[in-house]
């Protein structure tokens, strides 16, 4: 994401940290967004910290996509997507249901959640990317599978799924909307 920042936002300014250890003083924001990182944190250190860096009355928004798995109306990459897991496992302990978080302790409560699904046109060549970026394939290699054979697996598997189309590739994402409570 920083790679692209100034094509994005080149009047933004953009500062590195730990969610653990955000560097800005405390009450500094009015929105707080995370985007498909918290399976990486730690609650116990990442929620006072939220809470401590928002001003009251302030709103954290959580939000996350899950794989692409299905298409609209077909079973093909569902039933890739299994043999998938299968030969690649997800890594253990990564799924989070951000509605079971402990947020009162830290001075949030869970206000709202939503989920949605998201349809996006993909193709073999956009598909393939997608899919090698997956934490499957990453705990994959880091166990020591060859990353190209795991690219050339996938590459020849969904051969058989998209052909030369662009399907609708089904994602099914949430937001959940976190106010800051205490003063």
């Amino acid at each position: 994401m920083l790679a692209h920042r100034r094509a994005v936002a080149p009047e933004a300014r953009f500062v590195g940290g730990q969610a653990e250890r955000l560097p800005f003083p405390a009450a500094a924001f009015d929105l707080l967004t995370a985007a498909g990182s918290l399976n990486y944190a730690d609650f116990a250190l990442f929620l006072p910290e939220a809470a401590r860096v928002l001003a009251p009355g302030g709103i954290l928004v959580i939000y996350d996509f899950s794989a692409g798995r299905r298409l609209r109306g077909s079973t093909r990459l569902a039933e890739w997507f299994a043999a998938f897991e299968r030969r690649y496992p997800a890594p253990p302990d990564y799924d989070l249901d951000v509605r079971a978080l402990g947020y009162g302790p830290a001075g949030l409560q869970l206000e709202a959640y939503k989920e949605v699904e998201v349809a996006v046109p993909m193709t073999l060549g956009s598909y393939l990317p997608y899919a090698l970026s997956e934490t499957n394939v990453e705990s994959a290699i880091t166990r020591g599978e060859p990353e190209e054979e795991i690219r050339e697996w996938c590459r020849g598997t969904l051969e058989k799924v998209f052909g030369g189309a662009t399907l609708d590739v089904l994602f099914d994402a949430y937001f959940a909307v976190v106010a800051r409570t205490a003063a």
